[in-house]
């Protein structure tokens, strides 16, 4: 079995009202999903919430801060790549930039996925497919959920 570390960013905007999500699609099938901003752990960062801040700038150009609060921890099994992945998703707030995924180019296998980034309301992740799912529900807009919250293992096929 194999492993992978990803951080992620939840960033909502000021108004608390939409949610930096990333759009990805499947190169050969075109099956798409959004994620917040993110991705696995590099030899030269810090630590997570470096990942996370990295990681959002690459996929949406926004410069964030985190929080160094842990979110979410979710973990899933993907079968085809005998691939154990462990997800923490921290806080993040926009520091400065602007909305574009030009610093995706030249990213390798991320920029034949990654299509667009963007802001959604809760009522807009309703009709997609979004990960963690967590995310279409009341508690986590109303940002109700107590840090280090354990989505629980996931063991299938999936899109990440």
């Amino acid at each position: 079995m194999h492993y992978r570390v990803r951080a992620a960013a939840i960033v909502f905007s000021k108004d608390q009202q939409t949610l930096l999500l990333i759009k990805h699609v499947h190169p050969e099938t075109g099956e798409t999903w959004w994620v917040p901003p993110g991705g696995a752990v590099e030899k030269g960062d810090q630590d997570i919430f470096h990942t996370a801040e990295r990681e959002t700038f690459e996929e949406s150009n926004y410069i964030i801060k985190t929080s160094k609060e842990i979110r979410y921890i979710r973990e899933f099994y993907e079968i085809s790549k005998e691939l154990l992945h462990l997800e923490l998703f921290v806080r993040g707030e926009v520091i400065s930039g602007d909305l574009s995924i030009k610093n995706i180019v030249g990213k390798g296998e991320d920029e034949h996925y990654i299509q667009e980034a963007a802001w959604l309301t809760q009522k807009e992740v309703q009709s997609i497919v979004v990960y963690p799912e967590i995310i279409k529900g009341d508690s986590f807009w109303e940002q109700s959920d107590p840090n280090g919250t354990y989505l629980e293992r996931q063991s299938r096929e999936v899109l990440l």
